[in-house]
């Protein structure tokens, strides 16, 4: 049995020893994807100074504890796991159950899908999504999705860094904005970005708690010409509206039902 618990982590056998060497690979994967979208089995074996079939092995595992999931064939992203952790955070806090209600009045209202955004610590992570019904065509979005540099909810957490609620750690990926654009994001409380490539456009603005500190973001995500790029647009007072009425209701959660009764 001694022998066995010895037993070297390139078996497949972890002895305590291994066991935290496994937690340092898993953690060494999770923080390579915090610099680019995806990592494929090449370069995180050459990363973690392992061979391919150790690699694989990791991933895999890794894919089956929900920490990884597969863009495509050869590469992962960030599992769901990962946001569910995120949304768990937020949900001791009260956004995730005072935001869902507040999204779908929002979708009704503006017709386009709605989307919770969290800073998963590099990152902005889809943390809820309600889906628009009313129109033919919509923008679908997965619970789990890592959004890029150039999405709009990117610069809101950009641009509020200073009064954020989550930490940036080195390597985040902040958006790629100018000053003038942050300046103006930060006046207005909201941001407009646009996919030509994808044909979508995104309106966000920031969802505070209730000592003023942002934990979120609050987008419209719609097919570019469906969505209003003015930061004054009926989806931009929309989503400004949802923001105040969830930072209120973490202030105080009656405040809805008593708006609403």
């Amino acid at each position: 049995m001694a022998s066995a618990q010895r037993e070297s982590s390139t078996t497949g056998i972890e002895s305590s020893t291994g066991d935290i060497q496994v937690i340092a690979r898993a953690v060494q994967v999770l923080r390579l994807l915090s610099g680019s979208e995806t990592i494929d089995l090449a370069t995180a074996a050459q990363e973690l100074g392992v061979g391919k079939s150790t690699a694989h092995r990791y991933l895999a595992s890794m894919e089956n504890h929900g920490l990884l999931q597969r863009r495509d064939r050869t590469s992962y992203e960030f599992g769901a796991l990962l946001a569910e952790l995120g949304t768990t955070a937020l949900s001791r806090l009260g956004v995730i159950d005072l935001a869902r209600p507040i999204m779908e009045e929002i979708s009704v209202h503006v017709r386009h899908t709605v989307v919770l955004g969290i800073w998963n610590g590099h990152a902005p992570v889809v943390a809820q999504v309600c889906e628009d019904s009313g129109r033919t065509a919509h923008v679908s979005i997965r619970v789990g999705s890592v959004l890029r540099r150039t999405t709009a909810q990117s610069v809101v957490f950009r641009a509020f860094r200073d009064e954020s609620f989550h930490r940036f750690r080195p390597g985040a990926q902040l958006a790629d904005a100018t000053e003038d654009e942050l300046a103006e994001v930060r006046r207005t409380g909201i941001a407009v970005r646009a996919s030509v490539d994808e044909g979508v456009r995104a309106v966000a603005t920031p969802v505070r708690d209730a000592n003023g500190l942002v934990v979120a973001t609050l987008a419209v995500v719609g097919i570019s010409q469906f969505v209003p790029e003015r930061n004054d647009s009926p989806v931009a007072k929309a989503l400004l509206t949802g923001a105040a009425t969830i930072q209120r209701e973490m202030r105080n959660p009656l405040a809805h039902d008593v708006a609403t009764g």
